[in-house]
């Protein structure tokens, strides 16, 4: 398994680092513009699936689950553990990436963290290899 870091742009550290004041609202990030299409709410209640007992034995707060792309591409909205953009966490972020991967069936996925106002995508690439990118948005506008 290869995960591969996208870098971050300096805006998006400034943003982060200002709290992100002047961030795109979620609903128009490149997310739901490009990403993801034709999504539905799943019931939280009544949803099973492997990738649910790698978050929650990680420490991941499920807050909502969609399923966009024909079913095929996950946006699970949660709360993460630790800071998702600061290298010292990469490590934990790095196997919990690929524990998440194998449960999805190694499809692409993506973590929202609506309090944080950040966005993970996580692409698989190639045979078990994982591409990260971010894309931060006005925390405010998610809830």
């Amino acid at each position: 398994m290869i995960i591969r870091r996208s870098a971050i742009l300096a805006a998006a550290i400034i943003a982060l680092v200002s709290g992100a004041a002047c961030a795109t609202p979620l609903e128009a990030t490149a997310l739901y513009r490009e990403k993801a299409s034709g999504c539905r709410t799943l019931d939280l209640a009544a949803w099973s699936h492997p990738t649910r007992k790698v978050m929650e034995t990680s420490r991941v707060d499920i807050r909502k689950v969609e399923l966009c792309n024909g079913d095929v591409y996950p946006i699970f909205t949660v709360g993460l553990p630790g800071e998702p953009l600061v290298r010292v966490n990469d490590a934990y972020y790095n196997k919990l990436h690929a524990r998440m991967a194998e449960a999805n069936g190694w499809h692409s996925y993506a973590f929202v963290d609506a309090e944080r106002g950040v966005i993970i995508y996580v692409d698989v690439t190639g045979k078990r290899q994982l591409s990260l990118d971010y894309e931060e948005f006005d925390a405010a506008s998610a809830k």
